[in-house]
């Protein structure tokens, strides 16, 4: 494990969702590596700031223009990446 590879895994790591052997690979790494367990505690914080943010609703504006992407991406039959905003 790199930490490139740590980077590429950081959501999964976070979120639970490795298997037991990568998740021990990404403990090992944050062991030896300082800047990595920078990176990671500055992620969760991240997360943890911003879920405390209020809530407020989308302006008319942009309300409108994300229903219309989704509606031209229900029309072409769904799929990730094929709207553009």
């Amino acid at each position: 494990m790199n930490c490139r590879e740590l980077a590429e895994l950081l959501c999964d790591f976070i979120d639970g969702d490795l298997t037991p052997e990568q998740r021990q690979h990404i403990e090992d790494h944050l062991c030896r590596c300082p800047g990595c367990v920078i990176y990671v505690e500055t992620y969760r914080l991240t997360i943890t700031m911003s879920r405390q943010l209020p809530c407020k609703p989308l302006p008319p504006q942009v309300a409108e223009r994300l229903q219309a992407v989704l509606a031209k991406v229900k029309a072409q039959g769904g799929g990730c990446g094929e709207a553009e905003a």
